[in-house]
């Protein structure tokens, strides 16, 4: 697990940092500077090879203490015998005690200043214009640089944080720059993993400087966190691993349930049944031989089958008819177990919302922006502007976990929250979202709790699309592809 901060969480650490292990801020600018000089000159060897001599670096140079970190790489490429200018845009008297000290300790060893540079006829560009301190949108002297490297298409290694990105939220505060490696010090940013603002950031690479966070509240995983799946007996039965059952499959929708149900069993648990419409039968035993398949038109179907349970997973393809909308309302009057809610059982739910109100079930909910939207009687920009706030809102006013599926979805219980990061564009395919259905239903059978079944469930969901993508590329997925993935994945574990 990995921690994520926001701005004034980094700057509260970087204080502690300071104050309480008593490292000095200009041995931490240091630090971060020789970090920028490792990747520029990474960068420079990769694209120039042999033509050292024709290498021109460009930086650029705010007022804050990113500028700071600026003029000390600066100084630093300056003295390896890179030729090396500095484009100041910030103001003098707007200088942090630490960027008038490196400023000055550029001058003192002959560093290049320019004032009106044209960025096309550098090698490569480092931003250290404003980093995760911005707040307002970017204007005047600061945007006019932006849009001018933005148009020279030169390489940017951008210092923490591209500018004009909030840190907290991903947004574009006016223009920003879209750089090609971003060199991230000590924990990654909320706004360099959200988007807009990812997609901006080229390769992301963090760097340990020596600033420690002790505790957070927003998270991402990375394959070391695979371990925190549930753990494999020697001697067990098909009992042991949890018992899912699939609520969904209407008429001419029997493969949504059916890529929940494969997909509950590839993420390891015993048994699964599928209570869908007797239409649904044939496709679904015909496929899924391992599967239990029950009709919903047979008397009292649901309440035999929800003691037999030990999670339920209701919504893929389930419809809008009558018959599925007493079929949510039963199953949140009656079950007080794990529950996830998704695809048409959220749609209902955007109808219903008082639904919500008598149930005790342990509920997960799985909305796209689209249905998030539906659901807090919004619009999707507003869902995507606010990505962070809907997400943990919703999950706090109803006591539930919210999933929030985007490129870089997110999971909220209301007080903490995980970004993923793993997953592609070949995931953008029908049925994609029923399979993760079926992963978290499967975790939360197996034991786990409703918020680390949804963050490891988004991850492993993601790591089989991506899995997936390695195999076929991203044109060619589908969503039983990424549900093959899921064994490609798990499989590695026990290599």
């Amino acid at each position: 697990m990995k921690y994520v901060l926001n701005s004034i969480e980094m700057k509260q650490w970087d204080s502690a940092t300071i104050n309480e292990k008593g490292i000095p801020s200009m041995v931490l600018m240091e630090r971060a500077a020789q970090a920028v000089v490792r990747e520029v000159k990474r960068c420079l060897q990769k694209r120039e090879g042999s033509r050292a001599p024709q290498i021109r670096v460009l930086v650029l140079c705010g007022s804050g203490n990113n500028g700071g970190d600026g003029f000390a790489a600066a100084r630093l490429l300056m003295l390896d015998g890179i030729h090396t200018e500095v484009w100041f845009v910030g103001k003098e008297s707007s200088l942090t005690q630490e960027t008038a000290l490196q400023k000055e300790i550029y001058e003192n060893y002959g560093g290049i200043f320019c004032r009106n540079p044209e960025p096309d006829e550098y090698t490569i560009i480092v931003d250290a214009l404003l980093g995760i301190g911005l707040s307002r949108p970017v204007e005047g002297a600061y945007a006019e640089a932006i849009h001018r490297v933005n148009e020279s298409g030169r390489p940017v290694v951008a210092v923490d944080l591209p500018s004009g990105i909030s840190a907290d939220t991903g947004e574009i505060l006016g223009c920003a720059l879209r750089v090609s490696v971003t060199v991230c010090f000590a924990y990654p940013k909320i706004g360099a993993l959200l988007y807009p603002g990812a997609e901006l950031c080229g390769k992301l690479k963090v760097k340990d400087i020596g600033v420690y966070c002790e505790d957070g509240d927003t998270f991402t995983y990375d394959k070391g966190d695979l371990s925190r799946l549930p753990v494999r007996k020697p001697r067990a039965n098909k009992g042991t691993y949890g018992r899912v059952l699939i609520i969904g499959g209407g008429e001419n929708m029997a493969g949504a349930a059916l890529l929940s149900a494969k997909a509950a069993y590839r993420t390891g648990c015993g048994l699964v049944q599928v209570l869908a419409a007797e239409s649904s039968r044939v496709p679904i035993q015909t496929n899924l031989p391992e599967a239990v398949f029950a009709s919903w038109d047979q008397e009292q179907a649901l309440e035999t089958r929800l003691p037999w349970a030990d999670a339920v997973g209701i919504g893929p393809g389930l419809g809008k008819s009558q018959e599925a909308r007493e079929l949510l309302k039963k199953v949140l009057l009656l079950w007080k177990g794990p529950l996830l809610v998704d695809a048409d059982g959220l749609n209902i739910l955007s109808e219903c919302p008082e639904y919500l109100s008598n149930t005790e079930a342990k509920i997960i909910v799985t909305p796209h922006p689209g249905e998030m939207a539906r659901l807090q009687k919004s619009e999707v920009k507003e869902i995507l502007g606010h990505f962070q706030k809907s997400a943990g809102s919703y999950a706090e006013r109803y006591h539930l976990v919210c999933v929030l599926k985007d490129a870089r979805t997110l999971v909220s219980d209301g007080k903490k929250q995980y970004i993923n990061t793993s997953g592609n564009e070949g995931m953008a395919v029908g049925g994609s979202g029923d399979v993760l259905t079926g992963i978290i239903t499967s975790l939360l059978a197996q034991g786990l709790e409703p918020f680390e079944a949804s963050c490891l469930g988004v991850y492993l969901h993601g790591l089989a699309g991506d899995a997936a993508k390695d195999s076929l590329g991203s044109r060619s997925m589908t969503a039983g592809d990424i549900v093959n993935g899921i064994s490609e994945v798990l499989g590695k574990l026990e290599d």
